[in-house]
Parts: structure tokens; C-alpha cells; sequence
């Protein structure tokens, strides 16, 4: 009767207890053997980080931050009567302002340069919003380091048809870095409210920034969705003059045909006269209907334009971010990386030691 013996062979990409703990005790005494350099490469990238941070100092920033819901106008009934009269189309237009092309439209160049060139109050005193922006955000010491011309320089203008090529090519400079700290989202999915934010070095900037800007979206915002009606209501007001013009002319000559028939008897003078008092009343009455048309559209601008409800305004103080030590941090860690890397290298490429045997 025969024994029969089976082996179990375990196959070589396969590690068994044994090779764990002998992978493990290597590594142990690699990092034993190693633990100057382990210790050394972090110190030394600390080092470099902390010098890095300690010249290389970023100002600290304020956030500032408003919070508003914008609502819809309504469309007036009566604006599509009176447009069909004038010969105008009554369908209104697509309201292109709306979810992301709302958001490009407030960072959009027109927006930020209107609001730039804005006069405001600073500390008692009125000054160009662009020149304010100029002292305090800070561009003087980063992009406009390296240009000894443009530390005294100051728009002398707000009106942008009056800017020549060179103030044209600061204010786009100040557009950039204005749009590049301002940043406009909702708050959540589900909600329609709206924060704008910025962050910027001085205190009374950043507030100041957002408040305004939002007065300027409201105002420009305003004018887009309103622009038909508007329009019809210049031209109605135009033909409510005209005809104010005429009827005046009308009942002068009118008051003077009267006086001269008092004086004379004659059947003419009489028929003439009540000629001019049937058309003078033919334009009285043209002009309440052009009055009241035009009292009409000033009250469908009013219902078409949007409402902007400021939910939360900017906090007093700020928030203020400071810059942490993110240079050591980061010098630290790529020192124990060189270091680890180091030690991995030296334990492969360094000769095992030859057995001895008896």
C-alpha cells in the first residue's frame, strides 16, 4: 500500500505571512538606518516654505457679500394696444437676461465700466469710483509695480466718450482685475436668490464695491427689459408736444376770430369762427388721448420693471482672510517626499550582505 503525499504550491506573485513581515522589517530598518536624512529634507523644506512666506507676504483680503432676489416685471396689457397703433410689434421680446446669461451679464465689460466711472462717497468726499479703486486695491503694487507712469495716475472724467486711448487702456486694465475679484452665483439650487461677492485688501473698497454694483446691474438691467417701452413712450410724448403746438396755434387764431366777430356782423365771420372752434376741440381731443396714452406707458414702465429686493446686505465689519503658511506646509511635505524617495532608492540599490557560513 502506498503513501501518497500532496504539496500545496503557493504561487510566486503571492506573499505569505512570512514575506510581510520580512517586506516590513526592511522597511524598519531602512528608516532606522535613514532617519538623519528622514528628518533632515522636511527641516530644510520648512525652512525654504517659512522664508518663502515670510518674504513673500500677500495682503490680507476683505469678503464682502449682498444677497437679492430678482422678480420679474409685468407686461402692461395696454402697451400692446398702443404699439400696434404706432405701428410697433406687440409681441414683447425674449428675456434673454435670465439664469447664466444674468450671471455673464452683471461681469460683462458695459456693467463694470459703468459702475468703474460712477461717482461716489468716500470718507465725506465725491470722487470717480475708478480713481478710489485705484488707491486702494491694490494694483499699484502688483501689475503696476513695474510702471513708475501710472502711480499718479487718475481719471479726470467720468464720462467714457471722453476717455482718450491711454485712459481707455487703464480703465480695461481695472475692468480685468475687478471682474477677476468679483464672483456672482446662487445660493442654492433650489433657491432664486442671488449673491454677489467680491474680496479685496481694503475694507471700505470691498463694501463698497458690491452695494454699488448692484445698483448699477439694477439700473442697467432696468433699462434692457424696459427698452420697448420706453421707446413708445418718447413717441407718444413727441406727438402729445406737436399736438400741443398746433392747439395752441389753433386757439389763439380761434380767440382772435371771436374777437373780430364781435365787432362785425357778418354771417361769414360767424360760420369762420365756429369752423375754428370745431377744430380746435378736434385737437383738444387729440391731445387728452395722446396725454393719456403717454400717462398709460409711464405706468407700464413702472409694472415692467424689475424688482431687485436686497435680501441681506453687506455685515459691518468684514471678514477679514489672512494667507496661511501655505509655503512651509507645502515645503514640509515635499521634503519627507525627496527624503522618502531617497531612502527607497539607497535600500534597492545598496548591496544585501553576504552570509557567512560555518
Amino acid at each position: 500500500m502506498s503513501t501518497t503525499t500532496t504539496t500545496q504550491h503557493i504561487p510566486d506573485d503571492e506573499l505569505t505571512p512570512n514575506d510581510v513581515i520580512e517586506k516590513v522589517l526592511v522597511v524598519k530598518t531602512a528608516i532606522f538606518r535613514n532617519w538623519k536624512i528622514i528628518l533632515l529634507f522636511p527641516i530644510i523644506g520648512f525652512g525654504i516654505g517659512y522664508a518663502m512666506d515670510t518674504y513673500m507676504k500677500t495682503a490680507n483680503k476683505y469678503e464682502a457679500n449682498v444677497v437679492f432676489n430678482l422678480g420679474g416685471g409685468s407686461q402692461s396689457s395696454g402697451l400692446g394696444d398702443v404699439a400696434g397703433l404706432l405701428g410697433l410689434g406687440s409681441q414683447p421680446d425674449a428675456n434673454i437676461f435670465t439664469g447664466e446669461n444674468f450671471f455673464y451679464f452683471v461681469k460683462s465689460r458695459p456693467v463694470l465700466e459703468r459702475n468703474l466711472m460712477k461717482e461716489v462717497t468716500v470718507n465725506g468726499n465725491k470722487m470717480i469710483f475708478a480713481n478710489f479703486f485705484i488707491d486702494s486695491s491694490g494694483i499699484k503694487t502688483t501689475e503696476w509695480k513695474e510702471r513708475p507712469d501710472m502711480q499718479n495716475f487718475h481719471f479726470q472724467s467720468n464720462d467714457l466718450k471722453k476717455l482718450d486711448k491711454n485712459s481707455r487702456i487703464v480703465l480695461n486694465e481695472i475692468v480685468k482685475k475687478a471682474g477677476g475679484s468679483t464672483e456672482i452665483g446662487s445660493l442654492d439650487r433650489k433657491s432664486s436668490f442671488i449673491s454677489i461677492s467680491t474680496s479685496m485688501e481694503n475694507e471700505n473698497l470691498a463694501g463698497l464695491w458690491v452695494t454699488t454694483l448692484l445698483k448699477t446691474v439694477e439700473e442697467m438691467y432696468t433699462e434692457n427689459q424696459t427698452q420697448k417701452t420706453r421707446k413708445t413712450l418718447r413717441l407718444l410724448q413727441h406727438r402729445a408736444d406737436s399736438l400741443a403746438l398746433v392747439l395752441g396755434i389753433a386757439e389763439h387764431k380761434l380767440a382772435k376770430q371771436l374777437d373780430y366777430s364781435q365787432q362785425i356782423i357778418m354771417p361769414e365771420a360767424k360760420i369762420s369762427a365756429n369752423s375754428m372752434e370745431r377744430k380746435s376741440a378736434f385737437l383738444q381731443q387729440l391731445y387728452y388721448e395722446a396725454m393719456a396714452q403717454a400717462e398709460k406707458m409711464r405706468i407700464s414702465l413702472v409694472r415692467e420693471a424689475p424688482l431687485f429686493t436686497e435680501i441681506e446686505g453687506v455685515k459691518v465689519p468684514l471678514d477679514m482672510k489672512s494667507e496661511d503658511k501655505r509655503r512651509a506646509k507645502i515645503g514640509v511635505l515635499a521634503g519627507l517626499l525627496i527624503a522618502l524617495i531617497f531612502t527607497y532608492f539607497r535600500t534597492v540599490l545598496t548591496p544585501a550582505p553576504k552570509s557567512v557560513k560555518a
